[in-house]
């Protein structure tokens, strides 16, 4: 039987782990990039919307998202994490800036609806069970105007990265077999995929039905 953690084990784990979380932050960094060159190409998409980020960790998508929109926060559950992306978040933009991070689960995440114009997570949503990672994006496309977007690992078979995720505990083999188009269309949205050189994209799009944007 594979080995999972629930929430208050991997909220442990990362709070031990976050001192040695710099050694991945140049592969998720440039992994986010890379996804935000397909989502965002000319860098205007975003520039006068919202955007929340759950499960924002120490803060990889954050650095690179933040300049690209016109408000940016960051939520985690692991205070370890978030004080490395505060420190992340002082050096990039000045120690005198305000590092836009609070603490919470992304399991009890209950925003007001339409109080925000996207929410985004970031490898990250495959650390939760199936039918918890449904609940999760319902919940953002609940308080999201415009949709949500997904930044995840590939589904391509990989020995190293399986190794890395059964002892992290997550449910990553799992997250390879969802029908995400068949969510898409059980949670009313669009649904838009591209899968790029580290990463897998996913959008979840409201007000809009057709999935051949």
């Amino acid at each position: 039987m594979a080995f999972h953690r629930d929430p208050e084990s991997m909220k442990r784990f990362y709070d031990g782990f976050h001192p040695w979380y710099r050694f991945v932050e140049g592969n998720t960094g440039r992994s986010n990039a890379a996804a935000l060159s397909v989502l965002d190409p000319d860098g205007s998409r975003f520039a006068q919307d919202s955007i929340l980020e759950h499960c924002c960790g120490t803060g990889s998508l954050a650095l690179e998202i933040a300049p690209r929109c016109a408000s940016y926060a960051g939520r985690d559950q692991s205070e370890g994490m978030l004080g490395r992306a505060r420190q992340r978040w002082n050096a990039r933009f000045g120690a005198g800036t305000s590092a836009p991070f609070k603490s919470e689960s992304v399991l009890d995440f209950a925003d007001p609806s339409g109080s925000v114009d996207w929410v985004a997570i970031s490898f990250a949503l495959h650390l939760f069970p199936p039918a918890d990672e449904e609940g999760i994006l319902g919940s953002f496309l609940k308080a999201a105007r415009k949709g949500a977007f997904v930044i995840e690992h590939t589904t391509s078979f990989s020995p190293f990265l399986s190794l890395v995720e059964a002892a992290e505990g997550s449910w990553y083999e799992s997250y390879k077999r969802i029908d995400f188009p068949a969510m898409a269309q059980r949670l009313g949205t669009s649904f838009i995929e591209r899968e790029i050189k580290g990463a897998r994209v996913m959008e979840f799009l409201k007000g809009t039905r057709n999935n051949d944007l």
